[in-house]
């Protein structure tokens, strides 16, 4: 009996040995699959990298105003005129470089108002994805190829336009503006909007970020951030009233580049 007894604890050893090793050799696949992904991903140094190439453009093109807005505005609608004479005006003011993200639309306006100042442009342009599949490559039509870089990554992109509009010095004349626009418009609204407020752009040196609220079309925006957050109680009253300005046409919009900029009396 005591030989059977340990026949029979030795054979369920062996089976359980044998299921775990099951167990082991099931678990393979799933540990495989993860490395297969995380291999997959694109590099943290290609980030790096595009961030750094983006930091160099600015550096060649130097800073200056940089211009947020709709890819789908019409070169016919008049808000595509409207940024294309405030970019003209802006860089001839302030004789500053025009930046954007040198697409279509508002992007493509205030690239014709730089270059009819006869200032700088430059951006960062993005390699969009249609149908799953990224452009292998992307050039502007006719800017030169050291005005701008071609990027895989938003977040590279937006460091790059951020990077153009800080003030490294007290003599650096630069800007954000707001143009209609849509979710990626958005999107690098409130991207600026929350590093000013949280002093990571403007600590050293002010900047100005100023909402071009042409025929009213942030009403609602502002509304929802000036009324219905405050109620809510996520602002408190007049909260963003020191990061931004709202205005309405482009006279406007440079009296108070103007103001900000003019040496107090």
């Amino acid at each position: 009996r005591c030989l059977a007894a340990r026949c029979s604890a030795l054979a369920a050893g062996v089976c359980l040995s044998a299921r775990r090793g099951d167990v082991t050799r099931r678990a393979r696949p799933a540990v495989s699959a993860r490395a297969a992904a995380a291999s997959a991903r694109e590099s943290p140094e290609k980030v790096d990298r595009e961030m750094r190439a983006c930091y160099e453009v600015v550096e060649r093109m130097g800073r200056g105003a940089v211009y947020l807005g709709s890819a789908r505005v019409p070169e016919d609608h008049p808000h595509f005129q409207h940024a294309k004479e405030l970019a003209r005006d802006v860089a001839l003011a302030h004789d500053c470089t025009t930046w954007s993200g040198l697409g279509a639309g508002m992007m493509e306006a205030v690239t014709q108002g730089g270059m009819a100042a006869g200032k700088p442009v430059a951006g960062f342009m993005i390699l969009l994805e249609a149908g799953g599949q990224r452009q292998a490559s992307r050039k502007h039509p006719y800017l030169p190829d050291e005005n701008y870089l071609t990027t895989s990554f938003f977040s590279a992109r937006k460091h790059g336009l951020v990077d153009a509009g800080v003030r490294n010095t007290p003599d650096d004349r630069t800007a954000f503006f707001a143009l209609p626009g849509g979710v990626g418009t958005l999107d690098e609204i409130f991207e600026v909007l929350a590093l000013l407020q949280l002093r990571r752009i403007g600590s050293a040196h002010p900047v100005p970020f100023v909402v071009m609220n042409y025929d009213g079309c942030y009403d609602g925006l502002l509304q929802f951030l000036e009324r219905d957050m405050v109620r809510y109680g996520s602002l408190r009253e007049n909260e963003l009233a020191p990061h931004w300005r709202a205005c309405r046409t482009n006279e406007e919009a440079l009296a108070y580049l103007h103001e900000f900029y003019s040496p107090p009396a």
